[in-house]
C-alpha cells in the first residue's frame, strides 16, 4: 500500500512541489532564485524516488528525506566528507597522482627494520577508549 501511495505521489508533479515546500520549511531552505529552486526541486525529485524505491524492496531498514534531500551525491561528498573533485591542472593536462621521481625497484630494499629508522616507538598506555 505504501509503495502504490509514494509512485502516486512522485507521479503527481502538484503533490511532490508541495512535498519540497514542506521539506524546505521543515530545514529552512530557501533558494537564491526561481532557477535554482527548480534545479533542487528535480534534485529533490530524484532523491526521494530513490528514497522510496529502496524503502520499497527492504524491511531492514527505511530511509527518509533529511536535510541533504536537495543536493546531489557529489555536492553532498564534496561538502561533508573532504572529497575533492578532479581539477584540470595547467596548460589543459589533467591532474595525475603523487609520482616519485628516480626510483627504480631494483633500488627497494627487500626488507626493512623500521625500529633502526626510529619509525617505531615503544608501547604507550593510551588509556581507556570508553567500550567496556
Amino acid at each position: 500500500m505504501l509503495s502504490a501511495l509514494a509512485a502516486r505521489d512522485l507521479a503527481d508533479d502538484r503533490s511532490m512541489v508541495a512535498r519540497h515546500e514542506q521539506w524546505m520549511a521543515k530545514y529552512g531552505r530557501t533558494y537564491r532564485d526561481v532557477s535554482e529552486k527548480t534545479h533542487r526541486l528535480e534534485v529533490f525529485k530524484a532523491n526521494v524516488a530513490f528514497i522510496e524505491s529502496v524503502n520499497s524492496g527492504n524491511d531492514k531498514f527505511w530511509l527518509e528525506a533529511n536535510q541533504f534531500a536537495d543536493i546531489t551525491n557529489e555536492e553532498f561528498r564534496a561538502a561533508h566528507t573532504g572529497y575533492k573533485l578532479p581539477v584540470s591542472g595547467s596548460k589543459g593536462r589533467k591532474m595525475t597522482g603523487f609520482r616519485y621521481a628516480n626510483v627504480s625497484l631494483e633500488a627497494v630494499p627487500t626488507s626493512m627494520d623500521w625500529r633502526s629508522k626510529g619509525a617505531v616507538t615503544p608501547i604507550k598506555d593510551q588509556g581507556q577508549c570508553g567500550c567496556c
